[in-house]
């Protein structure tokens, strides 16, 4: 059961410990701003074509909680909240913080992100949008994030850089202008179809054995590629040890 609309100044110019809503409150058209909470259980709120502007919300719930047609949150920041099984179906996030914030069996692949920070948040079995976030900074560890060009080809705009990726896969993307992450477990190739177009012609001749094969199947992938991210250990676990030596050494080379 959804409650009845609650007007914007219910929250807006609000500074408050512990508020506690009833459950699916629903805000419609409105525009929250300046709203200060800290310990706040929102109760699987609803906003729908609403703008929370300059908003800050501290070890708050909103898990459950509905971001939809076109709702906009702009230079807000959050911290440890929980927006655990939350959806966010065309609505956008610009200039907005997010601090330790759990994100688990979130709906994130129809939301926009413009200018946003994640820093220490949890992230697992998710996927983005390259069409729809632009701009983006990680730091602490994305899991089994898949981050997808719809259409293909569209340029991923994410700084990584102190980031791991665990599983981390990119389908269609354009990687030539991200910001890889400098921890050494991961290699990225920025000219990576021209690496790639070389290593094939250097074992053209050899043997087909079972890793030959292999090899010759990546690379053929990679030379209509722009940019490639791959995580080593991930990589040995997958494909074997010998074949991440080999598949490395060979772009390395070129």
């Amino acid at each position: 059961m959804v409650n009845d609309k609650i007007p914007s100044f219910v929250l807006s110019g609000i500074h408050q410990d512990g508020l506690v809503l009833p459950k699916k409150t629903r805000f419609e058209k409105e525009r929250i701003i300046d709203c200060k909470l800290k310990d706040a259980n929102l109760s699987d709120p609803i906003f729908d074509q609403c703008i929370l502007e300059s908003c800050s919300f501290e070890k708050s719930d909103f898990s459950g909680s509905r971001f939809f047609n076109k709702t906009l949150l702009a230079h807000c920041h959050f911290k440890t909240v929980d927006f655990q099984a939350s959806g966010f179906s065309n609505s956008k996030f610009e200039n907005c913080t997010f601090i330790r914030c759990n994100f688990r069996e979130a709906s994130l692949k129809d939301c926009e992100f413009s200018n946003c920070l994640f820093t220490q948040c949890k992230i697992i079995d998710n996927s983005f949008n390259a069409n729809k976030i632009n701009n983006l900074k990680f730091s602490g560890k994305l899991q089994e994030v898949s981050f997808i060009s719809e259409p293909p080809n569209t340029p991923l705009l994410v700084d990584f850089e102190l980031c791991k990726l665990d599983w981390v896969t990119f389908q269609n993307c354009d990687l030539a202008q991200i910001i890889p992450p400098a921890d050494i477990q991961h290699v990225f190739f920025k000219d990576v179809s021209d690496r790639a177009r070389k290593a094939l012609a250097s074992i053209t001749s050899e043997p087909d054995n079972q890793i030959n094969k292999l090899l010759k199947r990546r690379l053929q992938k990679l030379t209509t590629q722009r940019g490639a991210l791959f995580n080593i250990k991930n990589l040995e676990e997958y494909e074997g040890p010998e074949f991440t030596k080999q598949f490395i050494a060979l772009l390395q080379a070129t």
